[in-house]
């Protein structure tokens, strides 16, 4: 009987080189869609860091032509919950580029079918004229990174909320109060009221969970990073199993109430971050001072 060598074979040869090509295709997108994915994420990144500078500076000049005050974080009738008021977004529009001025009732709330479809009043020039159209949200409100959501009246979901402070109930505080943020359901802050400094305050917070309507108050729109303050561990308040972030690998994209942008990290200690959620005096002079690296201990706020 013949002796059969597969490498004599006319298949022999054409099936090896095959075989070569597939692994190194194979080590070729091991090598490339990390990359791909990498400078999707940095893209990512840079348009959610524009957005929230553009938030950022919008609620500075909010601020600078309205007495040095910032917006009230739940808008409409106080005799109604923070959940059915309407949000401090419907404030700021003006200083949003090319925007208008919503046509709305506030004494109702945010989700009464009545108010559909609700208007903007607008313009547009060459030649001017305004018009009304119906509502829609200004630009950057969501980060590319999170899914489309939306109202059933078609409107979107928000993904960066204003940091009420520490505590669930913490929008509800006076200005006054230790466990106190820059936002709150029925006050109005001022820059002057941060006494430990504008540049380690959280301003505001991107985040995948709870997210809520544009237009909708509360949890929504303001909120505080609810924690229990007499014990440690709680719950992180940063990551995909936090309060904020989930929406970046490794941590959140966060606008100060100085105006700069920053990465706030998972692994920030959980002291360090509620010392960052507070506008009151931490007890330290290093507050917010290394958040990109995780930061220091600080101590928690006094309730």
């Amino acid at each position: 009987m013949p002796e059969v060598l597969t490498s004599r074979l006319p298949w022999g040869r054409p099936l090896r080189n095959l075989l070569a090509c597939l692994v190194l295709i194979c080590v070729a997108l091991a090598l490339v869609i990390p990359a791909i994915q990498a400078a999707r994420e940095s893209t990512r990144r840079t348009e959610c860091t524009n957005n929230l500078r553009n938030l950022g500076l919008g609620l500075q000049n909010y601020h600078d032509t309205y007495r040095g005050l910032l917006p009230y974080g739940c808008v409409g009738r106080r005799d109604l919950p923070p959940s059915k008021r309407w949000s401090w977004y419907l404030s700021v529009g003006q200083f949003m580029q090319h925007y208008g001025t919503p046509i709305i009732d506030l004494n109702k709330p945010w989700d009464a079918e009545e108010l559909r479809p609700l208007m903007l009043h607008t313009w547009r020039n060459g030649p001017y004229y305004e018009l009304d159209v119906p509502l829609r949200p200004f630009f950057g409100l969501r980060c590319p990174s999170a899914a489309e959501q939306f109202h059933s009246d078609g409107q979107p979901f928000a993904t960066y909320v204003g940091n009420g402070g520490v505590g669930d109930d913490a929008p509800l505080l006076t200005v006054e109060h230790k466990r106190a943020g820059a936002w709150g359901c029925d006050r109005q802050t001022s820059f002057a009221d941060v006494v430990d400094g504008t540049i380690g305050t959280l301003f505001l917070v991107e985040t995948d969970q709870e997210n809520g309507c544009w237009i909708a108050g509360g949890k929504a729109t303001v909120r505080g990073v609810d924690c229990e303050l007499t014990s440690l561990p709680f719950v992180r308040g940063v990551g995909s199993a936090g309060q904020f972030g989930g929406l970046h690998p490794g941590g959140a994209m966060a606008v100060f109430m100085d105006g700069h942008v920053d990465f706030v990290r998972d692994d920030t200690e959980p002291d360090v971050f509620t010392s960052m959620c507070t506008i009151s005096a931490s007890n330290s002079s290093e507050k917010g001072q290394d958040a990109n690296t995780g930061g220091r201990s600080l101590g928690l706020p006094s309730p």
